[in-house]
C-alpha cells in the first residue's frame, strides 16, 4: 500500500471504531461502569486493533471476526450487563456491518464503479464505498438504538439466536454469490431488495418476540393486581372488624365487671378470653411496605386459618428491599404453599406455620417452619405425593433464589420442616 492508501484505511478504521463505541455505549448505557471520558481510550484501543488487522490481514471475514471479538472485549470491560446481552448487541452489529457493506457495493456496481471484487481491492469505488458503508453503518446503528429502547432483550436464547444467525448466514451466502460470480444490474437490484428484506424480517421477528414477552408481563401484572385487590379487601374487612370491636369493647368490659361483681369470676374470665381472641383475630394483618408481599402473606395467612392451621409471623423489614419483587413473590408464594400443604397433611394434632422475614446488614433472611411428617430433604421429588412437599415448588424456589444470588437450606427435625433462605443485596 502507498502512504495515501494507508492513511485512508486508517481513517476508515477510526470511523468504524467511533461507530462501534457509540453503538455499544447507547445500547448498554444503563450498565456503563465509568465516566464518559473513558470512551476516548475505548475508541483508541478499538482503532489500533482494527487498523492492525486491516493493514496486516486483507481478508474481510477476518476483519469481521476481529470486530466481534473486540466488541465483546470492550463490552466485558466497560459494561456490567449480562453476558447474553453483550453477545446479542455484538451480533446485531455484525448484521449492521454486513448490510452497510453490501448496499454500497451493489449501488456502486450499478453506477459502473467496478465489480464487487474490484471494489474490495482498490480504486475510487473502494474509497467511496468506505465512506458510504460507514454512513450506512451509523444510520443503522442509530435506528437500532432508538428501536431497542424499552424493548425486551432478555428473550429465550434459542429465539434470539434464530433472529441473529438466520440473517447473518443469508447475507454470507448472498455475499459469496455476489463476489464469486458477479451480477448484472437487474440481479443487483434483486440482491439489494433481498438484503433489505432480511433486515426488515429480522426486525419484524424481534418485534414479535418483544410483543409476546410484553403480553406475558401484562398477564403477570394482572395477576399481581388481582392479588393486591384481594389484599386490600382483606385489610378493609379487618379494619371494619376493629371499628366494630372498638364500638363494643366498653360494653364487653362492663359485662365482665358485672360478672365479677355478681361472683362469677370464671364466666368473666371466659368472656374476657373471647374478647382477647377477637382482638387477636382482628389484628392479623401483615405489613412489610411491599404491597405484593403483603398480599401474599395475608392471603396465605387467611388460607391457613381456614384450614385450622395456626399461623404466626415475625416481620422485621424496616425499608424497601432492593430485590426483584417478582422473584421475591415467587419464592414466598411457593414457600407458603408448601408449608400449608405439609402442615395440612401431617398427622400431628397441633398444626402450625411460623414465618420470619428479617432484614439486617443488606441481607434478607426468610425462614418458614411448619409441622410436618418426616421428609427426606436430600431427595425432594417433583411430585405432590408422598410427604406433602411440592417438589416443583421447591425447584422454582431454588431457581429464583439462585437468580438473586442467595442460598437455600431445607431441613426436617423432630416433626418440623424448615426452609431457610438468605439473600444478600
Amino acid at each position: 500500500m502507498s502512504i495515501s492508501e494507508v492513511i485512508i484505511e486508517s481513517l476508515n478504521c477510526l470511523a468504524e471504531s467511533m461507530v462501534i463505541v457509540f453503538y455499544l455505549y447507547n445500547m448498554m448505557k444503563e450498565d456503563y461502569r465509568f465516566r464518559k471520558k473513558s470512551l476516548v481510550p475505548a475508541v483508541i484501543l478499538c482503532f489500533i486493533s482494527l487498523d492492525s488487522v486491516t493493514l496486516f490481514l486483507e481478508y474481510p471475514w477476518v476483519h469481521l471476526i476481529a470486530t466481534f471479538i473486540l466488541m465483546m472485549a470492550i463490552s466485558s470491560i466497560m459494561f456490567e450487563c449480562k453476558f447474553g446481552t453483550k453477545i446479542f448487541c455484538s451480533l446485531i452489529f455484525l448484521i449492521v456491518i454486513l448490510a452497510s457493506e453490501s448496499l454500497p457495493m451493489g449501488i456502486l456496481y450499478m453506477l459502473n464503479f467496478g465489480s464487487p471484487l474490484e471494489q474490495l481491492t482498490s480504486g475510487a469505488g473502494r474509497y467511496i464505498g468506505m465512506f458510504c458503508s460507514k454512513l450506512f453503518c451509523f444510520w443503522f446503528s442509530v435506528y437500532i438504538i432508538e428501536y431497542s429502547k424499552n424493548k425486551q432483550k432478555d428473550i429465550p436464547i434459542k429465539n434470539w439466536l434464530s433472529i441473529i444467525l438466520i440473517p447473518i448466514l443469508s447475507v454470507f451466502i448472498l455475499n459469496g454469490i455476489l463476489v464469486s460470480y458477479g451480477l448484472n444490474h437487474r440481479q443487483t437490484i434483486n440482491y439489494l431488495i433481498t438484503v433489505i428484506g432480511l433486515l426488515a424480517l429480522n426486525l419484524f421477528v424481534f418485534n414479535f418476540f418483544d410483543t409476546y414477552a410484553n403480553q406475558l408481563k401484562m398477564k403477570v401484572m394482572e395477576q399481581r393486581l388481582k392479588s393486591e385487590e384481594e389484599n386490600y379487601m382483606l385489610i378493609e374487612n379487618k379494619y371494619n372488624e376493629i371499628r366494630q370491636l372498638k364500638h363494643d369493647i366498653n360494653n364487653q368490659i362492663s359485662v365482665a365487671k358485672s360478672m365479677f361483681s355478681d361472683g362469677n369470676p370464671k364466666e368473666a374470665i371466659k368472656h374476657l378470653d373471647k374478647l382477647a381472641d377477637s382482638l387477636s383475630d382482628a389484628g392479623r394483618i401483615c405489613y412489610t411496605g411491599i404491597s405484593a408481599v403483603d398480599a401474599i402473606i395475608n392471603m396465605k395467612w387467611q388460607e391457613a386459618l381456614n384450614k385450622n392451621i395456626q399461623f404466626t409471623t415475625k416481620i422485621n423489614v424496616f425499608e424497601s428491599v432492593p430485590i426483584d419483587n417478582m422473584l421475591l413473590c415467587r419464592i414466598l408464594s411457593n414457600l407458603f404453599d408448601n408449608a400449608i400443604e405439609g402442615a395440612e397433611r401431617c398427622s400431628y394434632v397441633n398444626k402450625y406455620i411460623y414465618i420470619s422475614l428479617i432484614q439486617i446488614d443488606n441481607k434478607l433472611r426468610i425462614c418458614v417452619m411448619n409441622s410436618s411428617d418426616e421428609v427426606d430433604t436430600q431427595n425432594l421429588k417433583s411430585s405432590k405425593s408422598g410427604n406433602g412437599l411440592h417438589g416443583i415448588g421447591v425447584s422454582s424456589i431454588k431457581k429464583a433464589v439462585t437468580q438473586l444470588n442467595g442460598v437455600t437450606s431445607f431441613e426436617w427435625e423432630n416433626g418440623i420442616f424448615t426452609a431457610d433462605i438468605l439473600i444478600e443485596y
